[in-house]
């Protein structure tokens, strides 16, 4: 079985189909790169890439053209990557563990590490009996298989002496999961930023006029594996011109977000006409979410292999993964 077939097999559960081959959607380009000019096919999800290199005006005469696919999430990133759809992209935590146990063809560029160190949140409506990760047992839970989100969820529950099977997981994208908390069809909702903020700040009137409560608030690094990275395909790295190109933006994604941390209001306006978003969302994303990105280091390792020794510990992955495999040192200082 090829890497791509166990990849789909490890990301699609009964309860939610995850369309990951189509997953993608051209964005802006017509997928031919302007005369003299070689392509970049990047992959964005609705996490303010795009709009952040435009506010800061670093798209500007780039020696290559870039293609913009955008997904609902981070592993059918991978899934694209490894089967040479898109050259590089912006992912979590847990899609590179997952896509390290199928064997994917793709690599670890560069970490990008949030500075609140907060990235995904469990969310219950106010009013909702469940107070701490704790009272989560027995109840259904929306999250995104193979995301940070799921990574987040197995962390939290460990902490409070209970396993994945002590719940009710239904494995539903951002959208899905969205309509599945509004409907109080799940009791609870794993998910990261900026659907936690828009969930906090605007499914009051759909769960319960007060909002959505974060249960996990508190917890940061310890539950929150908050780490993401910029992967590559492995084949694009091959490709000397490609290489080049992928380096080259990554730097413009550090200098981005350096860009950000001064500009946050500038972002999350962009950001906003990006997505689809309320602008109040983005804005207060941003302004929370500066992040650095730099190379990949033992520490990051470290902490991926924890968090990739709990997932095959829960049975979550076929077998071990050395997340140390996965990384391309080199490309970023």
């Amino acid at each position: 079985m090829s890497p791509h077939s166990i990849l789909t097999r490890l990301l699609v559960a009964p309860a939610a189909l995850v369309l990951l081959g189509g997953a993608l959607a051209a964005c802006g380009s017509s997928g031919s790169a302007e005369e003299g000019k070689p392509l970049l096919r990047v992959g964005v999800q609705k996490d303010g890439i795009r709009s952040v290199l435009t506010q800061a005006g670093l798209l500007e005469d780039l020696p290559y053209e870039i293609e913009w696919s955008e997904f609902t999430a981070g592993p059918p990133i991978i899934e694209a990557a490894a089967a040479d759809q898109i050259d590089v992209a912006w992912v979590g935590s847990a899609p590179p563990i997952f896509g390290a146990a199928a064997g994917a063809a793709f690599k670890v560029i560069a970490t990008v590490e949030e500075q609140d160190e907060k990235t995904d949140s469990i969310l219950v409506p106010k009013g909702s009996d469940i107070r701490s990760s704790a009272d989560l047992k027995g109840k259904k839970i929306a999250v995104g298989k193979g995301t940070s989100a799921h990574g987040h969820l197995l962390l939290a529950l460990e902490s409070a002496g209970l396993t994945l099977d002590d719940v009710d997981p239904q494995y539903l994208q951002p959208a899905e999961g969205l309509a599945a908390f509004q409907a109080g069809e799940v009791d609870a909702w794993s998910i990261w930023d900026p659907f936690v903020t828009q969930a906090v700040n605007f499914v009051t009137q759909a769960v319960n006029e007060d909002g959505a409560i974060d249960i996990t608030a508190d917890e940061g690094g310890s539950t929150d594996p908050y780490l993401a990275f910029e992967i590559a395909s492995a084949a694009s790295l091959e490709e000397t011109d490609t290489r080049e190109s992928i380096q080259h933006f990554v730097g413009l994604v550090r200098d981005g977000f350096e860009w950000a941390q001064e500009n946050p209001d500038k972002w999350g306006e962009g950001w906003a006409s990006e997505s689809g978003l309320p602008v109040s969302t983005t804005s207060e994303v941003a302004t929370k979410k500066a992040s650095v990105v730099g190379p990949v280091t033992e520490e990051h390792i470290a902490s991926e292999q924890q968090l990739a020794d709990a997932f095959f510990e829960a049975g979550e992955i076929p077998e071990k993964v050395d997340f140390s495999t996965v990384v391309e040192p080199g490309l970023i200082d």
